[in-house]
This record gives C-alpha cells, sequence and structure tokens, in this order.
C-alpha cells in the first residue's frame, strides 16, 4: 500500500512535458497570427491555466476511482454512510453472488435442509426437502410445513437462545422414519435465521430392529417344528428301529417339518429385507397386468384352472418393483387357492386409472351384506390415480372379528388353517410391499359367500391414458 501512494503522489514527467509542449505552440500560434507580445502572453497564460486544471481534475478523478477499486478488491462490504452509486453497485453484486453461492450449496446437499426466519416462514429449501415434506410453492409457513409441536417449540428456543439443538423425531404414517434434525442459528444483513438439516437414520434403526425381530421370530417359530422332528429321530432310532412302515410315516413328516422351517426362514428373511428399505418408495415402472399374467401361468395346471383371469391388451402401468409386485399377486393368488376350498374358483380382478374414492370403491364395494376393512391406506393424494388388484375366492369366509389382525405376523385363524400348510407370513410381507409401494390393502368377507382381498398401488400421471377427471371418476 505505501509503495503505490508513492508512485501516484510522483510528478508526472510526460504529462508535464505534453502540458509544455502545447503551451509552447499554442503561444507561438498566437504571436504569429497577431503579431502581438501582450496577446501572446495573455493566451499562453490562460491556454497553461486551462491544461493545469484539467490535468489536476483527472488526477483526483483517478485516485479516486483507484482507491475505491482497491478497497473493494480487498473483499469489504462498502459502507451504508456512503450512498455514492458505485458503492451500492459493488455493494448490490455481492449479495446477490452470496445468495446465489448460498443457495447452490444448500441445493447441493443431500439431506434435507429448511431455513426458517423470525417470523417462522420458510425462506429456503432444497430439492430433498421438497421431497420428503411434499412443500409446494404456495407453502411458506414453517408449522404448516412440520406438524410437529416438540420441533417448531424447539426452533423458536433456537432463535431466542441462539444456541444449537439436536432432536430425534419419528413418524409412523405412512411408513416408520426416524430422523435426527439438527438446529442451528445464523445472522445475515442484521437478522436471525435457523438453519435444520434432517439425516434419515431410518435405515439404520430398521437394520438393528430387523436383526433383533428375525431372532425373536425364528427361535419362536422353529422351536416347534425342530422338536417335532427331534422327537421322531429319537423314535426311529428306538421303538420303531425296525417298523418300515412307521419309518415311511415318519420321514414324510419330517420332510414337511423342514420344508416349513425352509419356508419359514425364507419368509422371514423376506420381510426383514422389505421393511428396511420401506421408507424408501420405489421409482420403476412396472406392468401391473404382465405381472400377475406371469404369476398365473407359473401355476400347476390343476391350480389354473380354477383362476379365472384375463389380461387386457394394453400394460397397466404402476410405480412399483416388478419383482415385488409379483410377490403381491402370488401371495394374494396362493391364499385365495388355499384357504378358499378344493372346489373354490378364484376370480382376478385389475382395474386402472382410478381415482383414490374410486379405487376403494373397486376394491371392496362389491358384496352389499360383506363386512370389509382397510389394512393399510395411503397418505391423500387427490392428483393420484390407482390400479386395484382384486382376488376373489368363494370359500367359506372370515368372521368379522378376525379381520384387523389378518395382516399380522404369525396370526392364522384356526378354522380355516387346520390342516393347510403356511408359515403365517404372507399376508404380512402384502401389507409391507404395499406400504413402501405407498398403496393401500383392503379385505371383503362375508361368511357363507368367500373372501376378497385388494390391493391398490399408485398409477404414473405420464404413462397414462388421456381422459378427463371426470371421466376417471365415471369409470
Amino acid at each position: 500500500m505505501p509503495e503505490s501512494s508513492s508512485e501516484r503522489n510522483a510528478l508526472n514527467w510526460p504529462v508535464i512535458a505534453t502540458i509544455l509542449s502545447v503551451l509552447f505552440v499554442a503561444c507561438g500560434l498566437i504571436y504569429g497570427l497577431s503579431q502581438n507580445a501582450m496577446l501572446t502572453l495573455s493566451g499562453g497564460i490562460g491556454v497553461g491555466l486551462t491544461l493545469a486544471i484539467g490535468w489536476w481534475l483527472g488526477a483526483e478523478t483517478t485516485k479516486t476511482l483507484f482507491e475505491r477499486e482497491n478497497f473493494l478488491g480487498q473483499g469489504e462490504v462498502t459502507s451504508r454512510a456512503d450512498p455514492s452509486p458505485l458503492n451500492e453497485a459493488a455493494s448490490a453484486t455481492l449479495v446477490r453472488d452470496a445468495v446465489r453461492f448460498a443457495r447452490s450449496a444448500i441445493e447441493a446437499t443431500p439431506n434435507p435442509v429448511l431455513i426458517v426466519d423470525a417470523v417462522g416462514r420458510l425462506v429456503g429449501t432444497n430439492q430433498p426437502a421438497r421431497d420428503r415434506f411434499s412443500i409446494d410453492t404456495g407453502q411458506v409457513r414453517f408449522s404448516a410445513v412440520i406438524r410437529r409441536p416438540n420441533l417448531v417449540d424447539a426452533v423458536s428456543d433456537v432463535f431466542k437462545t441462539g444456541l444449537t439443538r439436536t432432536l430425534s423425531i419419528e413418524s409412523r404414517v405412512p411408513v416408520d422414519r426416524y430422523e435426527r434434525v439438527s438446529i442451528a442459528a445464523f445472522e445475515a444483513d442484521h437478522e436471525r435465521f435457523v438453519l435444520l438439516s434432517i439425516q434419515d437414520e431410518t435405515e439404520a434403526r430398521m437394520s438393528e430392529r430387523m436383526r433383533a425381530d428375525f431372532l425373536a421370530n425364528a427361535s419362536h417359530e422353529l422351536r416347534t417344528p425342530l422338536a417335532g422332528i427331534v422327537g421322531f429321530i429319537e423314535t426311529l432310532r428306538g421303538p420303531a428301529r425296525e417298523d418300515a412302515v412307521a419309518r415311511d410315516r415318519f420321514l414324510e413328516i419330517m420332510h414337511l417339518q423342514a420344508d416349513r422351517m425352509s419356508r419359514l426362514i425364507s419368509d422371514l428373511l423376506s420381510l426383514s429385507r422389505i421393511e428396511l428399505n420401506e421408507h424408501v418408495a420405489p421409482t420403476a415402472r412396472s406392468d401391473f397386468a404382465a405381472a400377475v399374467q406371469e404369476i398365473v401361468e407359473s401355476m400347476p395346471p390343476d391350480k389354473q384352472k380354477r383362476i379365472q383371469f384375463k389380461a387386457g391388451d394394453d400394460p397397466l402401468w404402476v410405480i412399483g418393483d416388478w419383482d415385488e409386485i409379483q410377490q403381491i399377486a402370488a401371495n394374494l393368488i396362493d391364499n385365495a387357492l388355499k384357504y378358499g376350498g378344493a372346489q373354490s374358483e378364484v376370480r382376478i380382478i385389475l382395474s386402472a386409472w382410478l381415482d383414490r374414492e374410486s379405487a376403494l370403491r373397486s376394491a371392496m364395494r362389491e358384496w352389499d351384506g360383506a363386512s370389509r376393512l382397510p389394512l393399510t391406506s395411503p397418505e391423500v393424494d387427490r392428483d393420484r390415480l390407482y390400479c386395484t388388484l382384486r382376488v376373489e375366492d368363494s370359500g367359506p369366509g372370515i368372521a368379522r372379528q378376525h379381520l384387523p389382525r389378518l395382516s399380522e405376523r404369525f396370526y392364522r385363524i384356526e378354522e380355516t388353517a387346520a390342516g393347510k400348510s403356511g408359515t403365517g407370513l404372507g399376508l404380512a410381507i402384502v401389507k409391507h410391499i404395499v406400504n413402501r409401494h405407498r398403496g393401500g390393502l383392503v379385505v371383503e368377507s362375508e361368511q357363507g359367500r368367500g373372501t376378497a382381498f385388494s390391493v391398490y398401488l399408485p398409477q404414473p400421471l405420464e404413462l397414462g391414458p388421456v381422459r378427463t377427471m371426470a371421466e376417471v371418476q365415471a369409470s
């Protein structure tokens, strides 16, 4: 800085020489034209003063511009007391650049981020936050987006104290979700704001719970068949050692028990995997009709004869994972064939591009005298359309008091489950897959008439037929 000042204060000899040369030429011209010494002297003085004043004004302007440029170049913010257009423009540019940088940094953050001002308005969000909380452009109130009194109180407390806080929150609807929220205050333009950063801990929590549940369920459910196998082995090694008929009968029972244990472990692992990812909704597109058709065609011919189903020519797109959608269809069809009775026919119906109310009517409003109950329901979305799969049998039906517990793990109705092989996990698996797909599962049953289980899954609007909302509701 001193070196620059000395350079500016030193005499500028080239400029001085230029001024003197101009002055000499001007005096010569005046004398040559007038041949008057006094007039030549007066003209020379006038020209000299004019050149001197111009040089001084130019030097001062250059000095001022240089100092301001050097001042702003150091990254300082111009003083509010200096209202010059240069300072205002530079300050506005710096503010715009800072805002643009902050927005880009927040948008690049993988975790949901929300910024709240002193009156509770949302003044900043990133895409993960907008997706997580379904934030619309018109939603500006923080309390309207986050309906959790403890979190709203924590934000207010951080506004008052300025101290950083960390809060754990749990959500049960539509699926279990565990999150840790970090809340911190910061100052900008003499105003206080609060930033919320949300970290999803669901996978870690669910993984821990999955291990505990698997061990508990496996140890409980495997104990009975394992004890039976051990008993038969002891009998074969003792009293039935030489009894060929008893040996064949006991080996058949042992084979059935071992097969049940294998299916039980497979179902438990499948259920655990689904629960682990239940909070992450699928994004793939799958043809529901083709998935059901493939399951029906994979069944033995004697079972296919009992199934009434005809897939249409057009695909019925849903937002879902192909393998899990097939698992839904396989479990519902297998249950209908198994519990409907040996002679019961199974009817499969697919309906598509329905709003939520129409999907519910299609799913469980077919029998006037039946009992019906939603086992799981999606969040209300007025713009969403659904595809419905209804699987109904003509068996003995289910009593009303059993309906609420049908999707519980290992719950089996004694009068209908007697003599039927199964793990008691089929409907629990269906329920968790439907939850992950943000769909619904309902049951409708009438004793003496039959039982119907229905699933409705969201459809991608961009792949749907061009129809008005009135046409969809009338379908």
